[in-house]
């Protein structure tokens, strides 16, 4: 086992490691914003700016000499339950003790704020695959990535209508029936687990479709992604899935679709979305859960009162 250590990092501290990001020149996870939540979990605290909606970070450092051999950026996630490891970069391209030291430093210092599972996602085939896993963050599901088509004309009109706060229970059990169980079993348990889900896909804006008075659909979008769920037993649904997102997405947009959506993959592939890539989603529980016993068993041997 190594001797390798990761230490967390202060918020100055963080915020000086921006000249040296050129030198951490290997990204391990498939990032998405995790730079740019370096540079402002560090002014946040200094005082040179007001961000009034910067989430909690943790920012771990593996030291060498002046510098550093590798560096971590993590958040936490809606509700407090789930944080997500947004950056890992590394000076060398392959260094599979500073990858484990960091992530280890970041599932502590996670569980030290309370946060119940660490979430983390790759590209597939990533060669740091087996550091990953070394330290305690296992892969549950897959994300497949594909491209809009390249169209000048957009659906005007769409079955969909904005989520509103009194969604939020009816989309929590439209997951429940959408998303496998072992899925579910690994990430969402809970509504409070699931609001750091739903906030792990940094989707600014939700849909929602309504069939037989309850929610038969769910879409999300974001500066880069968007998402679909739904129950494909309503007629006609897939298609006006991706309606929804070709309405709403940017122009150079990405629709994520998880292994268990075959269905909608095939339509969109129909309407030419390209595809670009798989990432693996994986996860680390911090904490046990358990669950409230009502029912207690008795001995045999002990006397009932009557």
């Amino acid at each position: 086992m190594s001797d390798l250590r990761a230490e967390p990092l202060s918020p100055i501290d963080a915020a000086t490691l921006w000249p040296q990001l050129r030198r951490l020149s290997t990204e391990v996870v498939a990032t998405r914003a995790g730079e740019n939540l370096l540079l402002t979990s560090g002014l946040a605290a200094t005082g040179l700016t007001n961000l009034p909606r910067m989430p909690r970070t943790v920012v771990c450092g593996v030291k060498r000499g002046l510098g550093y051999r590798g560096v971590l950026v993590a958040r936490e996630l809606a509700g407090g339950a789930g944080w997500e490891v947004v950056s890992l970069r590394i000076v060398r391209e392959m260094d599979n003790e500073a990858v484990s030291a960091l992530l280890g430093c970041a599932g502590l210092e996670a569980a030290r704020r309370g946060g119940r599972t660490l979430y983390l996602r790759y590209p597939e085939g990533s060669p740091h695959g087996d550091a990953i896993r070394r330290s305690g963050l296992m892969p549950y599901r897959t994300e497949h990535l594909y491209a809009l088509p390249h169209s000048e004309v957009r659906p005007n009109e769409t079955a969909f209508r904005p989520a509103t706060r009194a969604d939020r229970h009816g989309i929590f059990r439209l997951y429940c029936r959408a998303v496998p169980e072992h899925v579910r079993r690994v990430e969402a348990p809970t509504q409070q687990d699931w609001r750091a889900v739903l906030d792990s896909y940094d989707c600014e804006r939700e849909f929602v479709c309504e069939s037989d008075g309850s929610l038969a659909a769910w879409g999300g979008a974001g500066d880069r992604e968007c998402r679909i769920m739904a129950s494909w037993s309503v007629e006609g649904l897939a298609e006006a899935a991706l309606d929804l997102v070709e309405s709403i997405a940017a122009r150079h947009g990405t629709l994520v679709l998880g292994e268990d959506q075959g269905g909608l993959e095939h339509a969109a592939a129909g309407r030419g979305y390209t595809a670009l890539g798989v990432r693996m989603v994986c996860a680390r529980r911090l904490a046990v859960m358990n669950s409230l016993k009502e029912v207690v068993a008795v001995p045999a041997e002990l006397a009932l009162p009557h």
